[in-house]
């Protein structure tokens, strides 16, 4: 009986096939989830960029401004720089144009008293300039104050999209990871799988085949089987079909 290794054969290599076929069906699909994870990062990538390029310049005035307002309070930069830009600022609200008429206006009304030169008139006017100069001295620094927290601001926004960046890297690189290793595994398993089937198909065809089947015994008496043994346990011949073959 030869069919049944036949059998066997095509049996066997359709494990095979099927083992090898699983095998590049999982890496492909490991290929595909690198393939996808590849496309999430670039993604990621390209929205952290583009927050980041419109964040950029707020983030820059806010550090400017951070350091006009450490040199006019004296603690650090260029004190210099700093007074240049408050002066600039004074010029460009009309602050001058408005202590100027608050003099006029101080000075009219101790000339309409006569005391035009007097001490009080004097101390009037020094007081009102120093009021205003602080007032508008406070003033500068509330609007740097404001630029300094809209930089800090879109520092946060950078901040946080660059921490979902990582977040969305991390993830995908570990859904690739868990899809390649997951792949190997059952690659690995299913060309184990496919083997173990094939060879249990040929153990069973072998067992079933000619080769296996007991044969008529050449002196008459029975069957003979390969790899069987003559002799029982006590020295004598075995009896074949009940009988002893030499007697």
């Amino acid at each position: 009986m030869v069919a049944p290794l036949a059998i066997a054969g095509i049996s066997a290599a359709g494990s095979l096939f099927s083992g090898i076929t699983g095998g590049k069906g999982a890496k492909k699909a490991a290929n595909i989830a690198a393939q996808s994870a590849a496309q999430d990062r670039a993604l990621a990538q390209q929205i952290y960029n583009k927050n980041y390029s419109l964040a950029a310049p707020t983030v820059d005035r806010g550090n400017a401004a951070g350091a006009q307002i450490n040199a006019l309070l004296g603690l650090g930069g260029d004190t210099a720089v700093a007074n240049d830009a408050l002066a600039n600022w004074k010029l460009s609200t009309g602050y001058q144009t408005r202590l100027n008429e608050g003099y006029d206006a101080i000075n009219s009304g101790y000339a309409a008293r006569g005391a035009l030169e007097s001490g009080a008139a004097q101390k009037a006017l020094l007081k009102y300039g120093q009021a205003q100069a602080s007032n508008e001295f406070s003033n500068y620094l509330g609007q740097l104050s404001n630029q300094q927290g809209a930089g800090l601001n879109a520092l946060g926004s950078v901040t946080g999209s660059g921490i979902a960046y990582v977040n969305q890297a991390t993830n995908a690189n570990q859904g690739a990871a868990n899809a390649a290793a997951n792949a190997a595994l059952y690659g690995a398993q299913a060309r184990q799988n496919a083997m173990g089937s094939a060879i249990n198909a040929l153990g069973n065809a072998f067992g079933q085949s000619s080769y296996s089947q007991k044969v008529p015994d050449a002196l008459g008496g029975g069957t003979f089987a390969p790899g069987g043994s003559l002799y029982d346990p006590y020295g004598m011949l075995k009896n074949f079909g009940g009988k002893n073959p030499f007697g």
